[in-house]
Parts: structure tokens; sequence; C-alpha cells
């Protein structure tokens, strides 16, 4: 039974594109407020001013601001593909075996983590950051060191996310083994509801809330549990997911416009700060359901392209993803007196996917090989 279950593959391929572009997204905002901290708001949104936005400006820039959505992205598939694969284990073998499990994402996830801490002395020096709080970071508290001190330690100011993912690895094999499939989608529930009731209690008992709204773990668990949803259900049994095409334009059309007038993290009123993600995260949910579930993009998409690799590498994207602008500006644009803002966002661009790419075949990857010694079901990487 066992090599009945193992050779059946679980790969969500589009999946692939989704991460980079999750990636990609975080990149640009980053990008975007290291330019507009360093020499302020771009002219094409200023009309030739850094001052003040034109009409246009302001829309495009609360755009740009809005893709910090990727990382709620993130959240969705992560909690979509390792609520599947646990659930898939559980069902084929009656069990699941926490220790692999941990091992599997230890190796994903460890490797470059703890090689940007080691080389993080050298990259602060060279660039004059601030130093981050390292023993946070080492046991992956880092998220709850930024809510105390309330400031980001740039450049690993971004390792946040990872900490709550590390948090979710660590109960969540246990919840999936333990509490029975039929109770599960109750569980569900009460912890999104939890993470609700974190936030309106957060909101009303803090001076200052916005720290432990956006950072804290179970404020943001939610988004991880409403992947897991979608994961219980296709676990129960696959499904199909389309979207009519006026539907689909309608949908788009309603998450672009939102972003471009309403910021995201906006937490001045009660609503805001329990309810008001739930709009983005849902609008976000259903296309993504339609793209990875809907037959259509099946035979569009049916072959990999540069961009799939992309997404395997997209961890290394995020990771890597502020050291290199810390670089590129001090070393690169102040040193050569570089002010153009194409060519700022030309080298970053360029260094944020070679730098993860050469990382990933050279570092990553060699270590990933070990993943076959500890996986219980097939998946691509």
């Amino acid at each position: 039974m066992e090599n009945q279950g193992e050779n059946k593959k679980i790969y969500f391929e589009y999946l692939d594109v989704v991460r980079f572009a999750a990636a990609f997204m975080i990149i640009i905002l980053h990008a975007y407020e290291a330019w507009c901290g360093w020499y302020g708001k771009l002219g094409i949104l200023t009309g030739g001013t850094y001052k003040d936005l034109t009409n246009g400006g302001t829309f495009l820039h609360q755009f740009i601001k809005n893709l910090g959505l990727g990382v709620d992205i993130f959240f969705l598939i992560s909690g979509f593909l390792i609520t599947y694969i646990l659930l898939e284990e559980k069902k084929r073998f009656n069990t699941i075996q926490i220790k692999k499990f941990i091992i599997r994402r230890t190796l994903r996830i460890w490797p470059l983590y703890f090689l940007l801490i080691i080389i993080a002395p050298i990259l602060v020096s060279s660039v004059n950051a601030s130093t981050p709080n390292y023993l946070a970071n080492i046991f992956f508290v880092g998220n709850f060191e930024i809510i105390q001190a309330a400031k980001w330690p740039y450049p690993f100011a971004h390792f946040w996310s990872i900490c709550i993912e590390e948090h979710f690895y660590l109960v969540w094999p246990f919840i999936i083994l333990f509490i029975p499939n039929r109770y599960l989608l109750r569980t569900f529930s009460i912890l999104i509801f939890t993470s609700i009731a974190f936030r309106l209690y957060t909101y009303y008992n803090s001076e200052h809330p916005w720290y432990t709204l956006f950072l804290h773990t179970i404020s943001r668990i939610d988004v991880l549990v409403i992947g897991a949803i979608g994961a219980y259900f296709y676990s129960r049994k696959p499904f199909t997911f389309k979207l009519n095409r006026i539907t689909r334009v309608l949908f788009f059309s309603l998450l672009i416009i939102s972003l471009c007038i309403e910021p995201v993290v906006k937490w001045n009123s009660v609503f805001l700060a329990g309810f008001k993600k739930f709009f983005y995260i849902g609008i976000i949910a259903v296309l993504l359901l339609d793209y990875n579930f809907n037959p259509m993009f099946k035979h569009i998409l049916k072959k990999k392209s540069f961009i799939h690799y992309l997404g395997k590498v997209s961890y290394g994207i995020y990771m890597y993803g502020n050291v290199l602008l810390l670089i590129v500006i001090k070393k690169i644009m102040w040193k050569f007196q570089i002010n153009n803002a194409w060519a700022f966002f030309a080298i970053v661009i360029f260094l944020s996917l070679a730098v993860p790419i050469i990382s990933y075949e050279l570092f990553e990857k060699q270590i990933l090989k070990l993943n076959k010694r500890f996986r219980v079901i097939k998946t691509e990487r």
C-alpha cells in the first residue's frame, strides 16, 4: 500500500507561477519604498516633482504600496499545500510521520535562512544597516522582536513572515493528525475567529496596535487557515473551479481598482482592523481557484516555462530582497552617483533574480536532494 501511495505524485504546477508573482510583488514594493525613502517619490508619479503626487500617480502609488499582499498570497499557498500533503498522507497511511515532515520543512527553510544570519554581520557592516537581534531570529521569534522594539531591523525585517510560517509548521501536523477529519472544518473556523478576535482585542486594548496587528502570529494565522480550508475540500474530492470570462474580468477589475484606491493595511477603525483584509483575500482566493482548477488554464499553460522555474526559487527571491536593495543603493547607486529610477529598478530586478537562481542551483538545490530520504508522498520538489 505504501508503494501505491508513494507513486501518486502531488504537484500543483501552476502554483509555481503564483509563487513567483507573489515574490515579485514584494520585490517591487520594497524597491519602491527604498527609492522613495532615499530619493523621494518617483517623478513619473508626481508630474516631474518629488513632492506631490498627481491624480494618476496617487492611484499607482497606492497600488504599489498594496503589493504587500504578496505575503498573504504566500500564506494562502502554504496553508493549502501543507494541509493537502498532510491530509493525503493521513488518508493513504492512516498516520502522519511528523518527524519526517519537520525535517523536510527544515531542509527547505533553514539552510538559506541561517546562511543569511551567518553572513549578516558582514552585510550589516558593509552597508551600515541596523544590527538585527540575531538571537530572536535564530529562534524564529523575530516577528515578536519587531513588535517589542516597534521598529524594522533592516535588512532582515522581512524574516517576520518566515517566523510565522515556522510557527505554523510546528503546530499544524499535530492538528491534522490528532483531530478527526470530521472536526477539522470546525477547528479551522475556530482558528479564524480566534485570529479575528485577537485583532479586535488588540485594536481596543493597545495604544499602538499596528505592529501587533501586522506581525503577530495569531493575527496572521487566519490566511494560512483559509488556504487549509481549500485543501480540506480538495482532499475530500478533487474539483474543478470555473469562472466565466465576464465574472473573471469583474473579479480581477474589482481587485485592481480596490488596490489603487484603498490601503490594505489601514487599521484605523474596528472594521478595518478585524475584517477588511478578507475582502482582498476573498477575491484573490477566488481568482487562484479559477487559475489552478479551471481546465481551460491547463490547456493554455500546459508547458513549463522560465516563470515556473522562478517559482521554485521564489523563496530565495524573497529572502535576498532587502539585502540586495541596500547593496544596490549604497554600493552601486551612491558610489557611482546614479540617480536614475529606471536604472535602479532594472538593477534590483536583475540581481533579485540572478542571485537567488545562483543560490538555488549551487546551494539550496543540493541540500534539497536530501528531502527524498524523508519524503512520504512524492512531490515535484
